[in-house]
């Protein structure tokens, strides 16, 4: 049967007392020619058990002290923040007081900025809308005038196959060639 090392034996303390124990149950179970090894087994199982639920239990204690420990730091802390709020409340209002008026200056201020750059964003914005209306019509003109040329081209390139194919016809004809 296998020796089955404790889950955690991270303490100093426990990894040398279960290193001892290994040691004696080793050397017991192995010097003994077998004859005890069943019961030397159930026993050292039995002592690392017993080891891991005072390990457990040393941990929830330990536990148990840091959680009251932060309780009564968050109480502490608590009750000096009341306190420096009371000590500071009338500090408080009146520089309150002086912020809200400065406060409002500034809100005085901020809003003639703000309708100034609204004037100046309407103006630019017209400016803008202006030069695409110009550019929208200067694109139109010249549209049309390419249009007006590809109409004229068209018509007279239909105008010369036309007088072309009278001018066939009129050979064919000559010709006894029925077009």
């Amino acid at each position: 049967m296998p020796i089955v090392k404790p889950k955690c034996c991270g303490d100093t303390k426990i990894r040398r007392i279960f290193c001892q124990k290994e040691a004696q149950m080793s050397g017991s179970m192995n010097g003994a020619g077998g004859s005890g090894n069943g019961a030397d087994q159930i026993r050292y199982q039995s002592y690392l058990t017993q080891m891991e639920r005072q390990q457990d239990a040393d941990i929830k204690e330990k536990e148990d002290s840091h959680r009251e420990r932060l309780g009564r730091m968050n109480d502490v802390q608590e009750a000096q923040t009341q306190g420096l709020k009371k000590d500071y409340d009338v500090k408080i209002s009146e520089e309150a007081e002086a912020l809200e008026r400065k406060l409002g200056m500034i809100r005085d201020r901020n809003s003639v900025l703000v309708q100034q750059e609204q004037d100046q964003g309407e103006r630019a914005a017209d400016k803008m809308r202006t030069a695409y209306q110009q550019k929208i019509e200067q694109e139109k003109r010249v549209g049309d005038e390419q249009i007006a040329r590809l109409q004229t081209y068209y018509k007279k390139a239909t105008d010369d196959l036309h007088r072309q194919y009278e001018k066939e016809r009129v050979k064919m004809a000559q010709k006894g060639k029925p077009a």
